[in-house]
């Protein structure tokens, strides 16, 4: 699937930006809080995923903007802009807000932690890598409480419609077997893996953090590294691992305490909800204070991070 700004039109248009994308989408939401940062006016069309109630990302009529069946996708007067990472350096780019692009340094460390909190390519690899590659099997717990209000029959479609079929297995085989699909030693072995390669990385991030007295992670600009960390801190919130990740990490706490005040965030996520997965969210607190393997698993790293 080809990366960036193409040079084809998916949609005859008269907005200048349009944004298809998700509620719950992790890309999506660094999407909306970029857009709201910058102020730019653009047309929100929303797609939904399994997790939301349908595979509507597996549309004939979606398929036609992304063939790749994910969002979010950025068009630019109709012209695609694929994979997240890069639609929020264009949309910088545009605005010309990064100020500092021609401060070498600083800007080798803003690309340096926005790849880091970037999903590039199969999200079960790379953990070392991509901290945002982690955050896909980090959230099977919560994918298993949403997809309790999803029928099943919308899963099967997706093995017709989707062209990555391994994703709609796995959904499948969470709707089907719920959290003792969990259970399975390659899938549980997955994430607690992946949880120690985000502990490292968010390890790194205080470090980062304690070594400057800066309000931002870069100096004191608001980047599209900041931009890129706020949604992974909020996705481990919303799934209950932040309690194990942030602690003994103070100064990655503060940071995210500062991120969820900005405006951006605010509209960006925490105002684009979705009934879906206030539900799940809810389900899962229980799940975890109550359900015993998800109880031993979070006892078992929360004596790994001590």
């Amino acid at each position: 699937m080809p990366i960036g700004l193409q040079d084809y039109i998916v949609e005859e248009t008269t907005a200048e930006w349009i944004l298809y994308h998700n509620d719950f989408s992790l890309c999506s939401r660094k999407v909306r809080i970029c857009l709201h940062e910058t102020g730019l006016d653009y047309e929100s069309k929303h797609i939904d995923l399994i997790e939301t109630g349908k595979y509507e990302v597996a549309s004939k009529e979606f398929l036609k903007i992304n063939p790749g069946a994910t969002v979010p996708v950025l068009l630019h007067y109709g012209r695609p802009i694929y994979e997240s990472h890069e639609q929020i350096k264009y949309i910088f780019n545009h605005k010309r807000l990064n100020k500092i692009r021609g401060q070498n340094n600083t800007q080798i460390e803003i690309d340096y932690w926005t790849e880091k909190a970037s999903m590039v390519g199969n999200p079960v690899r790379e953990h070392k890598k991509y901290a945002g590659n982690t955050i896909g099997p980090l959230t099977f717990p919560l994918f298993e409480t949403m997809l309790g209000y999803v029928s099943i029959v919308e899963i099967l479609k997706g093995l017709i419609r989707h062209p990555i079929k391994q994703r709609v297995v796995i959904f499948l085989m969470l709707k089907m077997f719920g959290i003792n699909f969990l259970k399975l030693p390659p899938i549980k072995n997955l994430m607690l893996s992946a949880f120690n390669d985000l502990n490292s990385h968010i390890d790194e991030l205080e470090s980062k953090l304690s070594s400057s007295n800066e309000k931002w992670l870069i100096d004191d600009n608001f980047t599209i590294a900041d931009i890129s960390w706020s949604v992974i801190l909020h996705r481990l919130e919303e799934c209950g691992w932040s309690t194990l990740l942030l602690k003994n990490k103070p100064f990655v706490k503060a940071y995210f305490a500062e991120l969820k005040k900005r405006p951006s965030f605010l509209k960006g996520i925490t105002d684009q909800s979705n009934p879906n997965l206030k539900k799940g969210v809810s389900d899962l607190k229980n799940n975890i204070e109550h359900n015993l393997f998800l109880k031993s698993i979070h006892k078992k790293l929360d004596e790994y991070i001590q």
